[in-house]
C-alpha cells in the first residue's frame, strides 16, 4: 500500500509541478484538473485532430485534421449509404455534459468510432488541461476502450477539405 501511495504522489508532482500535494486520501482540489475541453485535439494514434466546441447537445467534436494518406471516407460504417460520406468535417463526439459532482469530468455524450464504423456512449475526463482520456464503451464504462488525446494549436494542423473520394 506504501509504494501506491508513493507511486500516486510522484505522478501528482510529474503531472501538477510547483503544486503542494493534497493530503492522503484526498483528491487534487478540481481546479486543477479542470479544463475546458473545447479546442483543438490531437487523437491518441495522431491520426486526426478533432475540434471540439459547446454545441446544441453539450459538447460537440468535429475532424479537423486528417494525416495524409489517411482514410478520408467513412467505408466501415455499418450502414452502407453513408460509406461514402467524407470524415472530414464529420461530428464525432457529441451529447456530452459537465459533470456538476466533478468538473473534470464529461458524461453522457456518445463518440463514433470511424475505425469500426460504430458508436459509442463515452465520457471524457480532463487529466490536465493539455490531456483528455475518452472512454468509449457499451452499457458500463469498465467495458470500454480509452485514448489519450493531447491538446495541439490548431493553426498547426490546416482545415481538411472535404472529399468524395477515398
Amino acid at each position: 500500500m506504501t509504494a501506491l501511495v508513493t507511486h500516486a504522489l510522484a505522478l501528482f508532482l510529474v503531472a501538477f509541478p510547483g503544486q503542494a500535494p493534497p493530503p492522503p486520501g484526498q483528491a487534487p482540489p478540481a481546479e486543477a484538473l479542470t479544463g475546458d475541453p473545447a479546442g483543438f485535439w490531437l487523437t491518441e494514434e495522431e491520426t486526426a485532430v478533432v475540434r471540439i466546441e459547446r454545441c446544441d447537445e453539450g459538447l460537440c467534436g468535429w475532424i479537423h485534421w486528417i494525416d495524409e494518406g489517411g482514410r478520408t471516407v467513412d467505408d466501415l460504417n455499418l450502414d452502407r449509404s453513408l460509406r461514402t460520406r467524407p470524415l472530414c468535417g464529420l461530428r464525432i463526439l457529441s451529447g456530452f455534459e459537465q459533470n456538476p459532482g466533478n468538473p473534470a469530468e464529461w458524461r453522457g455524450g456518445e463518440v463514433y468510432a470511424a475505425d469500426d464504423g460504430r458508436t459509442y456512449s463515452a465520457r471524457i475526463r480532463m487529466e490536465a488541461p493539455d490531456r483528455m482520456d475518452l472512454r468509449g464503451y457499451r452499457g458500463i464504462t469498465l467495458l470500454g476502450r480509452s485514448q489519450a488525446w493531447v491538446r495541439v494549436p490548431g493553426d498547426d494542423y490546416p482545415r481538411c477539405e472535404p472529399s468524395a473520394g477515398g
